[in-house]
C-alpha cells in the first residue's frame, strides 16, 4: 500500500506527478472526482490531498502496476471530500463517501483534468468566423495529447470527421442526454460508432483539428434533443448504502481508516 498526500501548487496533474504518483493512477483520482468537482474552478492552490493505493512490484522491487485506490481525500477551502473503495459483489466496486454515499452521477461536470474553461457556453465572437453565434457548448484549453474522457456511460453514434468540429465523438448515454467532444488531435484506441463506452473511459485527445485557433477541447451536453450549458447540470446523485451492505460498508471504513493512521504513523 503505497500514502501520498500534498499541496496543489499550479494543478492536482503536476502536484501528484511530482510526488511519483503514476499518470493512471492520477486520472483514476480526478474521474472519483469528477462527478462534484469542475477541476477549472473548483480546485485552489493551496487545496490538498491524500490518497492510499495498491502498488504491484517485483521481488527486485521494480513496479509490475498500480493497483485500486483504496482511500482518497480532496480538501477544497478546507472542506474534506473523502471516498472509500467498497466491494458491492462479486468484481464490482464503487466508492462512497463516509455517510455511504455514492460518488456516481449521470454525467461529469468536466470531461477533461488540468485544462482551464477557456469559453463558456453562450454568445461570443466567433475567434475564425468573425461573426457573433450562439456557442451551444463549453470550451475547455488544455495542451494537444491531453486525454478525454466519456462523461457518462453510453453508446458512441459518431467518432469521424465533423467539417469545422474536426475529429468529433458524439455519445448517447440514456433517452434523454446525450454529449459530443470536437476538435481532437486523433480519436481513443477503438473507439468508432456502435462501441459501447463507460465513464471515465478515454474517448480521444485534445487537438486542433477543424475549425480552431489552438488547442482545446469542445464540449456539449445535449438534454432532449438541446443544447445546454453543461456547467449548470443539476444531475440526480449516486445511491446510498442500506442494510447489510451499509454495515459492512461501515465495518470496512474503520478498516481503512485505522490502515490511513497506520500509514501516516509510518512516514513519522
Amino acid at each position: 500500500m503505497i500514502f501520498k498526500e500534498g499541496i496543489i501548487q499550479n494543478s492536482l496533474y503536476n502536484t501528484a506527478i511530482s510526488l511519483g504518483i503514476k499518470p493512471n493512477t492520477i486520472i483514476d483520482f480526478a474521474r472519483l472526482y469528477g462527478f462534484q468537482v469542475d477541476f477549472q474552478r473548483d480546485i485552489w492552490k493551496g487545496d490538498t490531498f491524500q490518497i492510499i493505493y495498491e502498488q504491484f512490484e517485483n521481488e527486485d522491487g521494480s513496479l509490475i502496476e498500480n493497483g485500486d485506490i483504496i482511500f482518497s481525500n480532496l480538501n477544497i477551502q478546507g472542506k474534506d471530500l473523502n471516498l472509500y473503495k467498497f466491494e458491492l459483489g462479486k468484481n464490482k466496486i464503487d466508492y462512497f463517501d463516509e455517510n455511504g454515499k455514492s460518488m456516481k452521477k449521470t454525467l461529469m461536470k468536466t470531461p477533461i483534468n488540468g485544462a482551464r474553461l477557456s469559453s463558456p457556453f453562450g454568445k461570443r465572437k466567433h475567434p475564425i468566423l468573425g461573426f457573433t453565434k450562439m456557442h451551444a457548448g463549453t470550451d475547455f484549453a488544455a495542451p494537444t495529447g491531453t486525454p478525454i474522457m466519456a462523461s457518462g456511460d453510453g453508446v458512441v453514434t459518431r467518432a469521424q470527421w465533423c467539417g469545422g468540429g474536426g475529429n468529433c465523438v458524439k455519445i448517447k448515454h440514456n433517452s434523454v442526454y446525450q454529449t459530443v467532444y470536437a476538435h481532437m488531435s486523433k480519436f481513443g484506441r477503438g473507439i468508432k460508432k456502435g462501441v459501447r463506452v463507460k465513464q471515465g473511459q478515454i474517448i480521444g485527445y485534445v487537438g486542433s483539428t477543424g475549425l480552431s485557433t489552438g488547442p482545446h477541447l469542445h464540449y456539449e451536453v445535449i438534454e432532449n434533443g438541446r443544447k445546454i450549458n453543461s456547467q449548470k447540470l443539476k444531475l440526480p446523485s449516486g445511491k446510498t448504502l442500506k442494510g447489510k451492505q451499509r454495515n459492512k460498508f461501515e465495518v470496512n471504513k474503520i478498516k481503512i481508516d485505522v490502515l490511513k493512521s497506520e500509514l501516516i504513523a509510518g512516514l513519522n
